[in-house]
């Protein structure tokens, strides 16, 4: 549904809103988007959630940058970063360069209107994924067909600047399609900043790089996943001491145990129901902000797997699956309460809205949907 305006009165920041029927502050969740779409298309898209009401509505869309398949905001919510995932550019010059793009947006502190992008090559193509450093002084960016991850220095202003270190990556998997050379499917820091991860699909490797005293990054270690496995996304316990790999291409989450940059590998359970014999690709994983549940998506599914975590051992036991009552649901997000889940369907141009049932975990339909073209990323705020 497209949220009626009208109905409320805008007090001072834009995210603030007196519902006259309630009479009372309710606060917004600001909700960011990202999608696949040429550059005179609308590729992000602003939206708002009201707690109190569960009412998801767009506020504005915004073109400009090909393919922004995947979004981060720094911590003040004063700047909008996004990968432009292309096989080449033109560049300030002009010029057709190969590799895609980084792009970073001002973001207007009063009408939360994004202001003109900034540019940075990534001297890869397809960049699929990028994250800050918890001080957010790094930024670093994976390049899935480029083999190669790419990092930026955060000026003062926020901005990034030019490219400052290029890791490649060499190897590949079982899988002859998919797996045929590297493919650094993202980066997550560790909440100390003092690592980085990057879970290659071609190599089915974790590969881990290191922060040293003078701020500068190297290699450091790496971790094999089942042949064929195709690791995707990383996500921390709250804890720090364990840490969740999603893999695309056997359907799996795998525990690993987490102490000063290295990983050791537990168990993998299948996302799927033992039923399922179609074909499936994971996509997101999440912990929800207590640490109780992790979430995982599955593309041909098309449904969000719920896990349960046990408090002493953080191991996994299956919860559920909920349908995201869409196709393709390449990315989802989880509210900082954890009291909302909203899903991205790709195939279906559907953002999706589910309340999180406190005791199961399970994502409960809220009734509420917003059109998106080819939604692949959900930030909320």
């Amino acid at each position: 549904m497209l949220y009626d305006r009208r109905r409320f009165r805008v007090c001072g920041r834009a995210s603030i809103f007196y519902p006259k029927e309630q009479g009372a502050m309710t606060r917004a969740l600001e909700i960011w988007i990202g999608g696949y779409g040429a550059k005179n298309e609308a590729g992000i898209t602003r939206a708002e959630l009201i707690p109190a009401t569960g009412e998801l509505f767009k506020t504005s869309e915004y073109s400009g940058i090909d393919d922004a398949s995947f979004l981060r905001m720094n911590k003040a919510g004063t700047r909008l970063y996004a990968v432009s995932e292309t096989n080449d550019h033109i560049d300030a010059d002009g010029d057709q360069a190969e590799g895609g793009q980084i792009a970073s947006f001002p973001i207007d502190a009063e009408t939360r209107k994004l202001g003109p992008g900034q540019f940075q090559p990534t001297h890869g193509a397809h960049p699929c994924h990028l994250t800050l450093t918890p001080t957010e002084d790094w930024l670093a960016v994976s390049n899935y067909s480029g083999s190669s991850v790419t990092m930026y220095v955060i000026a003062p202003d926020t901005r990034p600047g030019p490219p400052s270190i290029r890791f490649r990556h060499s190897g590949s998997g079982p899988n002859e399609q998919r797996q045929e050379a590297p493919h650094p499917h993202s980066v997550a820091f560790s909440p100390d900043g003092r690592y980085l991860f990057v879970p290659d699909l071609g190599m089915d490797k974790i590969m881990i790089y290191a922060r040293d005293p003078e701020s500068m990054w190297s290699a450091y270690d790496a971790v094999s996943l089942e042949p064929g496995a195709g690791p995707r996304h990383l996500a921390f316990h709250p804890s720090g001491q364990t840490v969740y790999s999603v893999n695309e291409l056997d359907s799996t989450v795998t525990r690993f145990t987490h102490e000063d940059g290295k990983l050791t590998r537990q168990e993998s359970l299948s996302t799927l129901p033992a039923s399922y014999k179609e074909e499936s690709y994971c996509a997101e994983i999440l912990v929800s902000p207590d640490g109780r549940f992790v979430y995982a998506s599955n593309r041909g599914h098309d449904s969000i797997a719920v896990f349960q975590v046990d408090e002493s051992t953080a191991e996994l036991r299956p919860a559920g699956h909920v349908s995201t009552r869409g196709k393709w649901p390449r990315n989802f997000a989880l509210s900082p309460d954890g009291a909302w889940l909203i899903a991205a369907n790709q195939n279906s141009d559907s953002v999706v809205l589910f309340r999180i049932e406190p005791q199961s975990g399970l994502p409960i339909y809220a009734g509420t949907e917003i059109a998106v073209s080819k939604p692949v990323c959900v930030l909320i705020r």
